[in-house]
């Protein structure tokens, strides 16, 4: 007679949080058990692969944040996996606290079934890297399913109506779960998006008041270059470069990422876009995540950047006030150039050639 495989803590968190018609609500205490299991058991398997080696947010961030991975095999996908693991275990450990601090250390079942869609999402993605790390561990097992990331352009047409209208509803406003996740990492890339412009605050115009098309990253890359006129606290802009490139990389493929990078994501992005505590007898604004002494230093050197990188044409220059603490900023600050400025790079003699024969191609499309 075959026997009844052991129940993992994973397939017992599973059936805590997926409750079927018919079973019993569970107690209090199971809820504790299960999540507090399940958590011994990834911490465990995080040691295993990862031998207690220490790594920092940023080696963290520079590799879960890859985009788009591509491995020659399974073997060369194992330190990538590992380094997920790691994040899954920091993240997964911070919900556990969260989810405890609302009852004084003790897990309540209504407080794991709140945030069941958080958990299952761990669940399945962590088997998703787990099955690869363990795959030479003969009879480990994880639990049975799998998870779609993907989402259909549908879903994300249900989320533009219920984003747009959900002011009209007075209560009980529900975004659907997967889509809400991936849209949160549109809403991401578009604040860091703004933060990086208007920590610069410097808006050429040609003649006819159009500005100029700039690549993705143009502003962060000048922030990185120059990250002696931007003194962050505890981070550095220029280490946010490989999230605000994964970032990207969702807008552009609208797939759901693991839970733990979404978290991470927003908590690291978070260094850049909250503001910091108000200290007695210093300077405070709600955008002191970043402090610019001199503003005026600053957006000269981009003024002098921007004229150097951009391809072509004659500019007028609009400075405002950076959103970052500007100790040194004054009113009369803020201006436009009366001139317009030609860019001080040569231009490219095939530009010209190249400008037409992508004329052609649009043509064959």
């Amino acid at each position: 007679m075959a026997l009844t495989p052991a129940i993992t803590p994973a397939r017992a968190l599973l059936d805590i949080i997926t409750l079927l018609p018919g079973r019993a609500i569970p107690t209090n205490a199971q809820a504790d058990k299960a999540m507090s299991d399940f958590l011994a058991d990834i911490i465990a398997l995080d040691l295993q692969h990862n031998r207690g080696k220490i790594l920092t947010q940023d080696q963290l961030a520079e590799q879960i944040f890859r985009s788009r991975p591509l491995f020659k095999d399974y073997r060369s996908m194992i330190p990538y996996l590992r380094y997920q693991l790691r994040v899954a275990v920091e993240e997964l450990s911070a919900l556990d606290k969260t989810m405890r601090n609302k009852n004084g250390g003790a897990l309540t079942f209504a407080t794991l079934s709140e945030y069941g869609d958080f958990i299952r999402d761990y669940l399945f993605d962590l088997r998703e890297i787990l099955n690869i790390l363990q795959q030479k561990v003969s009879g480990w097992t994880f639990f049975s399913g799998i998870k779609n990331p993907g989402v259909d352009s549908w879903e994300m047409f249900i989320l533009a109506n219920n984003l747009a209208y959900q002011s009209t509803v007075k209560s009980g406003v529900t975004l659907s779960h997967k889509p809400a996740q991936i849209a949160s990492i549109f809403v991401l890339r578009q604040a860091m998006e703004l933060r990086f412009e208007r920590l610069v605050s410097v808006y050429p115009t040609d003649r006819k008041g159009k500005p100029p098309k700039l690549r993705h990253g143009f502003h962060q890359e000048f922030i990185a270059a120059n990250s002696q006129l931007f003194l962050a606290s505890g981070f550095e802009v220029k280490k946010l470069r490989h999230l605000y490139d994964w970032c990207s990389e969702i807008v552009h493929q609208a797939y759901q990422p693991y839970i733990w990078q979404t978290t991470m994501a927003l908590r690291r992005a978070g260094n850049l876009l909250r503001a910091r505590p108000l200290v007695t007898g210093q300077p405070w604004s709600i955008h002191n995540a970043v402090e610019i002494k001199d503003t005026e230093a600053m957006q000269t050197a981009y003024e002098e950047h921007f004229l150097a990188s951009y391809g072509h044409g004659v500019w007028k220059m609009t400075r405002e006030k950076p959103e970052a603490l500007t100790p040194n900023w004054q009113p009369n600050m803020a201006f436009t150039t009366p001139k317009y400025r030609p860019v001080t790079n040569k231009p490219c003699v095939l530009r010209r050639a190249c400008t037409r024969l992508a004329q052609l191609c649009r043509r064959c499309r």
